[in-house]
């Protein structure tokens, strides 16, 4: 598969490779960026991002968010029923509240939109997690129904909201 590198006005999208695999248990190892996700174990180790590095080779459109060439986060889209698409992000607990999901979000949607037949789209997004509900609000998506999402990391069923794009 070829190497996909998006990039936006202050970020990279691409994938991750070894080098990066102590950041990556680093930044999402942290609690308060695990306990948003809904398949992310806590605590999350090397081995965890060894099994992570092996899934996101074959899937085209998991990426992961760079800045500066250090890796900050992940944006992916996986195919889920329905010719939906499931988005997923994250962020290193300091890089939240500066726009970079938004950004990441918007320009993984626009080579998407613009480079494939795909314009269905779908996330679910922790009642309690407002600031990733407007980073899908600002990329157009609208809230849906009301649901409950297994969080692997806190172990138990999370209040959560479906939204749709598309």
């Amino acid at each position: 598969m070829r190497m996909m590198k998006i990039e936006t006005e202050r970020l990279v999208l691409k994938k991750l490779v070894d080098t990066d695999r102590e950041r990556l248990v680093s930044l999402i190892g942290d609690f308060m960026v695990s306990k948003t996700l809904s398949n992310v174990p806590y605590p999350y180790t090397l081995n965890d991002a060894d099994e992570w590095l092996k899934i996101v080779d074959n899937e085209e459109f998991n990426l992961n968010i760079f800045l500066n060439d250090g890796l900050i986060g992940g944006v992916g889209l996986t195919l889920a029923e329905d010719d939906f698409y499931e988005l997923g992000y994250w962020l290193g607990v300091e890089y939240w509240g500066q726009g970079y999901a938004t950004e990441s979000v918007r320009g993984l949607l626009g080579y998407v939109k613009t480079n494939t037949p795909y314009e269905k789209f779908k996330a679910n997004v922790y009642k309690e997690n407002v600031a990733s509900a407007k980073v899908l609000e600002k990329n157009g998506f609208k809230r849906g129904e009301d649901i409950e999402v297994f969080s692997m990391s806190r172990q138990e069923n999370v209040p959560s909201v479906n939204y749709e794009y598309g």
